[in-house]
């Protein structure tokens, strides 16, 4: 196989420009600080809904 055979093997297996995967790989990256983001959100939410329970049962 030549090395220009196997560029067209390549290219023709490649969905994805480069630039459309690195592209994909930056949007991926964005979602997944965007879900940390939120899980983040939900864990504070929790802690301030237990620390106000704790506050009406004390009392």
């Amino acid at each position: 196989m030549t090395p220009n055979d196997r560029d067209k093997a390549n290219s023709a297996t490649r969905i994805l420009t480069p630039e459309q995967d690195a592209l994909l790989d930056l949007y991926i990256k964005k979602l997944d600080d965007y879900f940390e983001n939120v899980k983040a959100s939900e864990k504070m939410q929790v802690e301030i809904e237990t620390l106000h329970l704790k506050k009406i049962l004390t009392k």
